[in-house]
């Protein structure tokens, strides 16, 4: 999880910096709560940034390898250890199973951020519209 961490803050804090600074007053000015607003105004606004950040930390724990060989516990495995555990071995079909599965999971979330990135572009861009008539 350390290896990983900067992956992740790289991710996020463009889009902390993106951030209106004053709309987390607003809306404590309004009447929310500072979890309220947090969850309400804060998160959402980041959360593209914590997804981004997310699959880049997944993809990087699965390719590498090496470290999370040599950085395992003997309470708990990471995958790529124990798929690399089932290839020693001998080749079966769990293996390809794992591995479709773990592609195809990769594809549907990046399908679902897409989707919803092209959506909330539409909607700005229809709210600048708006804002301009």
């Amino acid at each position: 999880m350390t290896f990983f961490t900067p992956y992740v803050t790289l991710n996020v804090m463009p889009k902390l910096r993106q951030l209106d600074k004053n709309a987390y007053e607003a809306a404590l000015d309004l009447g929310a709560t500072p979890r309220q607003a947090l969850h309400r105004v804060i998160l959402p606004e980041i959360m593209p940034g914590i997804v981004t950040g997310g699959i880049m930390a997944f993809t990087m724990s699965v390719d590498d390898f090496v470290v999370s060989y040599f950085t395992a516990g003997t309470t708990s495995q990471p995958l790529s250890v124990v798929i690399y555990s089932m290839t020693r071995h001998r080749m079966t079909p769990k293996i390809n199973t794992v591995s479709t599965l773990l592609f195809l999971f990769v594809l549907v979330l990046l399908i679902v951020i897409n989707v919803r990135q092209s959506r909330d572009e539409k909607r700005r861009e229809a709210a600048r519209r708006e804002a301009a008539s």
